[in-house]
């Protein structure tokens, strides 16, 4: 009776150490089985007529639990009655029993078990008493899956019953026999839904709001996956929402099938929308995982909560410094109303030959300063102490912000100039030497170009095909000349030392979009157009005067020597090219007193006269310089610009298509002409009267 009890015993406790949890019912079973039982041995009537047992029957109802990380193991506990005639009287065998076993997958929709199977049984005969003795056996089944929550079985088992003779005090020979049955197996889903899918190794970084479209294609984290069902998964789409911050989950992969306790590494993409810039404190979100996946036909979902850490709309760090171009947001209203109203002013200030794009970097700088922008270091967050770390979180304002605070450290200034810059179409880069960022932006030239058009370009950055002026923006309050040297001086030091690095902001842009963060168009104090152009002027009167004065030198010292038309003709060609247009003016007559023949100051005083907008004189010297070269391109060019701003259309375009026979790629400058018939090209080539061209005696 002490064996029967432990038998019992250990049958309870294996059951009841299984936690009757959700997972538990994913991995539960139950196995319904019917068939017919062959006794066997010495009291078996299939190998002796006279033996005692011939072919019965059984049924059985078992609780299966495939353990999730030893997938291979099983526990089975079962309650089984089986009838058993005999050549006298009929035995019934009422079992309670259980074991270990292996559950080994073949393919997907198969799987083959074996176990032993061990109990106690309770013999009823109909002439005697009930008796309760163990039992011992094993069981082997080929289970096949028809859909997740049912599957056929086919299999058998064998069971050795013992009795217990009481007179002699020891166990007997009740019954052996093996049993061949069909069966079903019902499987169940929890009410919380699904969770035959692993999500383990979540790892996500800090997201920045200024980032937030970044997200889209680069990840902010990565997680592995693992397939626990019994046998292969398909389609599986792994999403990713953040329901505050996105319209809507973000597929982030999917993945055509997953084998059983196959694992996967998947990145975490997210789509944020511009709400997320609304941050301005580091803060917590709830986010959620999701998985579908479709497994043996049906369709489920599984859903992972999980947290992840928002900064706030201000904080980058520098392990990559094209992140800053995401801060220059040339489209924000208050950027814009500062540079287009100082870009309109510098423009509208008369013809000057002197390349647009550096006058207005001078206007705007020059703009600034008046405005009282002041460079702060932020004790806190400063560029030094962020380059040194990569991982340094930083505090970086927008340009709004910068523009709002009056105030901002080298990263905030040098980002401010680039959007003002950005928003009139300018093209800027930032330049960054050890401790330290700033600015450049492009004059639009290419070297040659550059080196025709300015008398010293020691201080220009020849970069990318194109000509940048770099300004050291933390100057602001020191003028536009003292930052253009010291940027110019600090970009040859870094090269020298080969510690100095260049991102175009256009460049930058293509991985580090600009977000489309505003503070809101404030009613800024800006300067007074007055005092803005009486500051450029001064600026650029003062570049002028540095820049040509050793040229001015030496041509006044050929002068003294021996005074000729060729070398007035070519000081005033310098005076002009830097919108010194009287000094010019003066140069180009003495030079005609001193050789009235001479073609070159004549054409040189229609430019004079076009570029002071004196149009009839400006025709009458291009007219005069036809008479001593008819064939001239650039005189053909000076006629046809002239006509047209004298509204002689049908005669400028006349001359335009002349100029176009004679040289087609000087033509280009001044498509405008060719199509003055639109009343829209004409006043769109107001501002746009095409580049001037001196001529110079060979």
């Amino acid at each position: 009776m002490k064996m029967k009890m432990k038998v019992v015993s250990i049958i309870v406790l294996l059951l009841m150490s299984v936690n009757l949890s959700a997972q538990f019912i994913e991995d539960f079973a139950v196995h319904l089985r019917g068939g017919a039982d062959l006794p066997l041995g010495s009291r078996s009537a299939l190998f002796d007529e006279d033996a005692a047992y011939l072919i019965g029957g059984s049924l059985s109802i078992g609780g299966q639990y495939i353990f999730p990380d030893l997938p291979l193991l099983y526990l089975e506990g079962n309650v089984n009655v089986g009838l058993e005639p005999s050549q006298a009287q009929l035995l019934t065998l009422g079992s309670v029993g259980g074991g270990v076993g292996i559950d080994l997958r073949i393919g997907d929709t198969f799987s083959w078990q074996l176990g032993p199977d061990v109990g106690g049984t309770m013999g009823i005969y109909p002439s005697g008493d009930p008796a309760f003795n163990p039992y011992f056996g094993g069981r082997t089944a080929m289970v096949f899956d028809l859909n997740p929550g049912f599957a056929v079985s086919v299999g058998g088992s064998y069971r050795y019953h013992l009795g217990y003779d009481e007179a002699a005090d020891e166990f007997t020979d009740l019954y052996q026999g093996v049993s061949i049955y069909l069966g079903g197996v019902f499987r169940f889903n929890p009410e919380s839904g699904r969770k035959k899918i692993g999500v383990t190794n979540i790892e996500t970084d800090p997201v920045f709001p200024v980032f937030y479209s970044y997200y889209e294609d680069h990840p902010l984290g990565r997680m592995t996956i693992k397939n626990i069902e019994n046998s292969s998964i398909t389609n599986v789409d792994i999403y990713f929402d953040v329901g505050e911050y996105m319209e809507q989950p973000m597929l982030c992969e999917s993945i055509e099938s997953l084998g059983r306790n196959q694992e996967a590494v998947v990145d975490i993409n997210a789509l944020f929308t511009g709400r997320i810039l609304n941050l301005t404190e580091s803060t917590k979100v709830s986010a959620d995982i999701r998985v579908d996946y479709t497994y043996l036909g049906e369709r489920f979902s599984f859903n992972y909560p999980q947290t992840i850490r928002i900064l706030d709309r201000n904080s980058m760090t520098w392990d990559d410094d094209r992140k800053a171009a995401s801060f220059v947001t040339s489209r924000d209203p208050t950027v814009l109303i500062f540079s287009k109203n100082t870009a309109g002013l510098i423009r509208d200030l008369g013809e000057n030959p002197l390349n647009l794009n550096f006058r207005i970097g001078m206007g705007v700088f020059e703009a600034l300063r008046l405005y009282g922008l002041n460079y702060v270091i932020d004790p806190k967050s400063s560029y030094i102490q962020a380059s040194e770390d990569e991982f340094f979180l930083d505090y970086l304002q927008f340009p709004s912000q910068s523009l709002i605070y009056r105030a901002g450290d080298c990263d905030d200034l040098s980002i401010l100039m680039s959007a003002l810059m950005e928003s009139v179409g300018i093209e800027t880069a930032f330049i960054t030497v050890p401790g330290h960022i700033f600015m450049a932006f492009s004059l639009g030239l290419t070297e040659e170009e550059a080196k025709e058009e300015f008398a010293n370009t020691e201080d220009f950055i020849f970069m990318n095909g194109d000509t940048w002026v770099p300004v050291e923006s933390t100057l602001v309050q020191q003028g536009f000349l003292k930052a253009f040297s010291t940027g110019a001086k600090q970009w040859r030091d870094a090269v020298r030392q080969d510690v100095a690095g260049f991102f175009p902001i256009h460049k930058a842009w293509e991985q580090f979009e600009p977000v489309g963060f505003t503070s809101g168009t404030l009613s800024l104090l800006f300067p007074s157009a007055e005092s803005i152009i009486e500051n450029y002027r001064e600026s650029l009167d003062a570049f002028v005067s540095k820049e040509i004065r050793a040229k001015v030198e030496y041509y006044e010292d050929r002068i003294s020597r021996k005074d000729s038309a060729k070398t007035r003709n070519s000081l005033g060609i310098l005076y002009g090219r830097y919108g010194l247009f009287d000094e010019a003016e003066e140069q180009f007559k003495v030079a005609l007193r001193l050789d009235s023949g001479l073609y070159n100051p004549v054409f040189n005083l229609g430019n004079i006269y076009f570029l002071k907008r004196r149009y009839e004189d400006a025709l009458e010297y291009y007219q005069r310089a036809e008479r001593l070269k008819p064939d001239n391109p650039l005189v053909v060019a000076g006629l046809a610009r002239t006509k047209f701003e004298l509204e002689n259309f049908d005669d400028a375009q006349d001359d335009y298509r002349r100029l176009l026979e004679i040289n087609p790629m000087l033509a280009e400058n001044y498509n405008y002409i060719g199509n003055a018939g639109n009343s829209i090209v004409r006043a769109s080539a107001a501002l746009d009267k095409g580049k001037t061209y001196w001529d110079e005696e060979e």
